[in-house]
């Protein structure tokens, strides 16, 4: 019986070997789960830093017009002046020693009310000016929104791609293993040349490192997209 080349069988194989995980996992955008990728979105809109420092800015804009409304009030100044009834008057010029009572329609308590029209017309600019800086802040909030769902995603899908690579790899170190192993076997039974068994391990030790790399791509996407979320996947429900 002819013996089939090595070079053509490895070569069978590792097609088939690939071609099936290819089959089972052509795309991954049947794996794309929208309901879930919504719940990454929020999770991460909710705990990522630079989020709660644009809320922040919102805050203080809000407080800062309640301030602007508040200060109508500067424009106007109260003030009050005690005079007594009676004071007593002392002469100590040398000589001249005398004392006495002084009387006047100013005496008691004098109240004063005073109005800054300068400060007063300066208010609905600060006012309004207060108000932009809150639209400010909600339209710097919402562009940043933008991007993050717009990072969120591409880390999801990268994450997803990473596990459909995986899945391949392993697929193919499995065949690669299943393979040395046969033709170590026959390579022991004198059925195989070294230079073949010596080619099926190469194979096998290259999948393998190929899966390894997959493994590390990965995690590696697991932890850029755990980076915007703030939290684990598995909390993700």
């Amino acid at each position: 019986m002819k013996k089939i080349p090595i070079y053509i069988l490895l070569s069978v194989i590792a097609l088939l070997s690939v071609s099936r995980p290819l089959k089972a996992q052509s795309s991954i955008i049947q794996d794309v789960d929208t309901a879930y990728l919504n719940k990454l979105i929020a999770t991460a809109k909710t705990n990522y830093p630079r989020v709660k420092s644009y809320q922040n800015h919102i805050e203080i804009a809000q407080q800062n017009i309640g301030k602007a409304k508040a200060s109508y009030l500067d424009a106007f100044t109260f003030s009050y002046v005690y005079q007594p009834h009676s004071s007593t008057i002392v002469n100590t010029t040398p000589g001249t020693a005398t004392t006495g009572s002084n009387y006047s329609y100013f005496n008691g308590i004098q109240v004063g009310l005073f109005f800054n029209l300068g400060n007063y017309l300066e208010k609905p600019y600060a006012s309004k000016v207060a108000k932009q800086e809150l639209m400010i802040a909600n339209n710097d909030r919402d562009e940043y929104f933008l991007t993050l769902t717009t990072e969120v995603k591409k880390r999801y899908y990268a994450y997803l791609l990473g596990m459909a690579a995986l899945k391949i790899q392993v697929q193919a170190a499995q065949d690669a293993e299943e393979i040395a192993k046969s033709i170590r076997y026959k390579f022991e039974k004198g059925e195989e040349t070294y230079d073949n068994y010596n080619k099926a391990q190469v194979s096998y030790a290259d999948h393998n490192q190929t899966r390894i790399q997959a493994e590390a791509a990965l995690l590696t996407a697991r932890a850029d997209l755990e980076e915007l979320l703030g939290q684990p996947l598995e909390s993700i429900k």
